[in-house]
């Protein structure tokens, strides 16, 4: 487990197929221009055989044959069916307002290189503010369960506060002695080597060491409570903490941890590795 202190996590899975779209669409007007120039000459025959073009005498016939499809035969037919249904499928898990008759009629018309109903210099736009809009849910979410996560965080530490052998510190720290011990004690800047277990307040574990092989951490890099929690520690102990968000990974969370989580960590100080004086 890293206990350091990462960036926020993005809504990265509900931009999945925007981001498709903007490689489709080369991000840019040139690409996108250029696309559709290409099409227009294909129109025009400029350098196109006939019988390589599909044809396109009654485009309102050919879109209503889509709906009498039958189950696909050859391989081109099997796989043209399956990108298609795979790639709505997707669409509709991760982006929630999607229409599906447009999603289906923008198909339709890239496919049989009708005029689109959006002018295709202004598509970019349409993905940019759509994109916006995602992240802007994505804030608000992310602020609703932080204040949640903070509202548990305080009222279980309030109570728990009051728990014979809890000890609380100055900063908020919370602490019980499982065992104690006589060895060494953990100075500021030491290098220690630890059995651990990091649980949430619904029972969940969040990561752990290794049974048998304990992990090796340097104080400087570890959150502000864990690494305060262990220089309370002397060799050969065996503390519970319990970390207030404020000194854990606080309103951002991390990409594991959601924001303002309140970490519960059984640790065993197994040897101080590097002590510096």
């Amino acid at each position: 487990m890293k206990i350091f202190k990462p960036k926020s996590r993005s809504q990265l899975l509900l931009l999945t197929l925007l981001s498709l779209l903007f490689l489709m669409l080369g991000c840019s007007k040139g690409v996108v221009n250029g696309t559709i120039n290409s099409l227009n000459q294909e129109k025009n025959g400029n350098g196109i055989n006939a019988n390589q073009r599909v044809e396109k005498n009654d485009t309102a016939e050919q879109e209503q044959a889509v709906e009498t499809l039958t189950t696909p035969i050859t391989l081109e037919e099997r796989f043209s069916y399956t990108y298609g249904y795979l790639l709505m499928a997707t669409a509709a898990r991760d982006v929630q307002d999607i229409d599906v008759k447009y999603f289906a009629k923008g198909v339709l018309d890239a496919g049989l290189e009708n005029e689109p109903l959006i002018p295709s210099f202004s598509m970019n736009s349409v993905l940019f503010e759509y994109q916006e809009k995602l992240m802007l849910e994505a804030a608000k979410r992310q602020e609703e369960l932080a204040k949640k996560n903070l509202e548990d965080a305080e009222s279980f530490l309030a109570i728990n506060g009051q728990r014979e052998g809890v000890i609380t510190t100055e900063s908020g720290l919370q602490y019980e002695i499982i065992r104690n011990s006589e060895g060494a004690q953990v100075k500021e800047h030491d290098i220690v080597k630890v059995n651990y277990r990091l649980t949430y307040l619904d029972g969940r574990e969040g990561d752990s060491s290794i049974r048998g092989i304990p992990s090796t951490f340097n104080l400087d890099s570890l959150i502000v409570g864990f690494r305060e929690g262990l220089m309370l520690m002397k060799t050969g102990a065996e503390f519970r903490f319990f970390v207030h968000p404020s000194l854990g990974y606080g309103s951002q969370g991390s990409t594991r941890i959601e924001p303002n989580t309140l970490l519960i960590f059984d640790v065993e100080l197994v040897e101080i590795v590097e002590p510096i004086n």
